[in-house]
């Protein structure tokens, strides 16, 4: 039986729609498609207007993969969301973020939570691919970090934004994994040990192992 490739869409994440231009991390997000097969499962923590989502949504339909892939956020005024932004102060960013990713609404499943109570109705060890780009305090990423680390699966890979420009966000991977390997220079200036990715995207990245 032969089976009839999706018809492909084009990437729409630099539409005028998404506003902020805060996604960074496109090479990662195709990687990941790559590296994973059929029936892995991703997730996304912090998903704002979906600009980022909407990017992950084309690659896995273009791919023709069966990739599961979820999006946590509580699209709420709460401590964490950039500020101020009209979506927010309305209450209706939710409603933005289904109407941005309409086009991939196939590919993406919400999920309306808190990202550690969303955590919770995860088995261990059932994720291939884990986002964070949530809360970026440090109190808040670090939280992320030890509730999502356990859900993916040996082998799989954890990751999150902003590592290479917020110091809550690498303070938090810091305590939780340890300084990493390898010095590099950010844009301030500072050099430190770091799990930054290879794109120079801001981002960390490590695959877990529990062997």
């Amino acid at each position: 039986m032969t089976t009839t490739a999706p018809q492909k869409i084009d990437h729409f994440f630099n539409d005028p729609m998404f506003e902020q231009g805060m996604f960074t991390y496109p090479n990662l997000y195709a990687s990941m498609v790559r590296e994973f097969g059929d029936d892995s499962h991703f997730v996304e923590i912090g998903c704002w207007k979906g600009q980022s989502a909407s990017f992950m949504g084309v690659e896995i339909h273009n791919s023709g993969k069966r990739i599961k892939f979820d999006c946590v956020d509580h699209w709420s005024d709460a401590e964490g969301c950039p500020g101020p932004d009209s979506w927010v102060q309305s209450g209706k960013l939710f409603e933005k973020f289904m109407s941005n990713t309409e086009k991939v609404k196939h590919i993406i499943t919400p999920v309306r939570m808190m990202s550690v109570d969303a955590a919770k109705n995860y088995e261990d060890g059932s994720l291939d691919f884990v986002f964070i780009d949530g809360d970026h305090s440090y109190k808040g990423c670090r939280d992320d970090i030890i509730a999502w680390t356990p859900k993916v699966k040996d082998g799989g890979i954890l990751a999150g934004h902003d590592y290479g420009w917020c110091q809550g966000v690498r303070d938090a991977v810091h305590d939780v994994f340890g300084e990493g390997n390898g010095k590099f220079t950010d844009r301030y200036g500072d050099a430190y040990s770091s799990y930054q990715d290879p794109w120079g995207e801001g981002c960390f990245i490590m695959k877990i192992s529990r062997s």
